[in-house]
């Protein structure tokens, strides 16, 4: 567990999204948890090290299962979220909420904790908001912004006192962000509003602290693949082919290590982020 300052702290080695948490005057504010039942354990076993209080509210930052997945295994805390969290998660269809983790766990011999995730009801957040909410819980202000982008949900939490953003996924320090619920255009406005905010820390949802420095270059990354389609476009490809077309090999990558199923699924949800790209740029 990393400190980040004098209140906040980070977890980043945790299967799938990074975690953080706050110590407050109420309790322990998590942003995200762990998806893999076992080391939710571990990580609120730390938390206990922190105070007395224990976890008090849990803010997700996104409708995809690595944000939400493991509210399951925290107990007695008010869970925070945007509507589309709670729109989401209470049409119980999207595969991708629980089975990508079921499979890839399977896959790669944790049967225990794919068996606890697939048993696991997913609670509904208690306390939802459209576009941005400001919890207070002293000594700390929570500043909670929807952003999209990544995904329609896609949220950042950040913590003005202490210089300190939680970006999620809108920040993603990884070779290859996913794109099967993305709107491009709007991710590149998020990342500029990011650069301007007096911030010396950086978690993003996925991958190591960091700085403006990833910002920068998953902007360029973004732009690039949004230049990439425009010429492809214009040269009248259908959308057939230019998803297809071997320019965009360069910007996909996927751990081999995790197994069969989830380097299927990365390479299906690039293609549907691409589908989506071509969409996006050509209706203008």
């Amino acid at each position: 567990m990393l400190q980040l300052s004098e209140h906040l702290y980070a977890e980043t080695a945790y299967s799938w999204a990074n975690v953080g948490a706050a110590v407050t005057e109420a309790g322990v504010v998590l942003i995200d948890c762990p998806v893999r039942p076992s080391d939710s354990r571990d990580w609120q076993k730390e938390l206990r090290t922190l105070s007395p209080l224990g976890p008090r509210y849990l803010i997700a930052t996104d409708f995809h299962g690595d944000h939400t997945v493991g509210v399951a295994f925290v107990e007695d805390v008010i869970f925070i979220a945007p509507q589309l969290v709670y729109e989401e998660v209470s049409r119980g269809s999207n595969p991708f909420i629980k089975k990508i983790f079921v499979e890839t766990l399977q896959d790669q011999g944790h049967t225990k904790d794919a068996a606890e995730i697939t048993e696991a009801a997913i609670p509904l957040p208690q306390i939802c908001f459209e576009d941005s909410l400001i919890l207070h819980a002293n000594p700390l202000i929570f500043e909670i912004r929807r952003m999209g982008g990544h995904s329609p949900a896609c949220s950042v939490v950040y913590v003005p006192e202490e210089g300190v953003l939680f970006a999620g996924d809108v920040v993603i320090n990884d070779p290859c962000p996913g794109m099967r619920d993305a709107n491009v255009a709007q991710w590149l406005k998020a990342l500029s509003w990011i650069e301007e905010l007096d911030i010396g820390t950086i978690v993003p949802g996925h991958g190591e602290v960091c700085g403006n420095e990833v910002v920068r270059g998953l902007k360029d990354r973004l732009i690039g693949m949004q230049g990439t389609m425009e010429k492809l476009i214009q040269g009248g490809r259908t959308k057939e082919e230019a998803v297809g077309d071997r320019a965009f090999d360069k910007y996909f990558f996927a751990d081999t290590s995790r197994g069969a199923y989830w380097l299927q699924q990365r390479k299906d949800t690039f293609r549907e982020g691409l589908e989506r790209l071509y969409d996006e740029v050509k209706g203008g």
